[in-house]
């Protein structure tokens, strides 16, 4: 059963950006972003929170209808 497991997991094709797996690579870009947003005082501590977890939250349900 672990082998059927490892070979299904080798055979789903992995996109990359600089190296890193798009889905990382997406959620660095959203904390780039609010950081940046931030450091420029453009976003309260809680509004960084909030964006942050719907910034997460879009992330995680565009994969559910992708």
């Amino acid at each position: 059963m672990s082998k059927d497991i490892g070979q299904a997991v080798d055979d789903v094709s992995h996109s990359t950006i600089f190296g890193i797996p798009q889905d990382i690579a997406l959620v660095l870009a959203i904390d780039a972003v609010l950081i940046a947003l931030r450091l420029s005082n453009k976003l309260s501590g809680a509004s960084f929170v909030g964006a942050k977890a719907i910034g997460t939250t879009a992330l995680i349900g565009a994969h559910f209808f992708v």
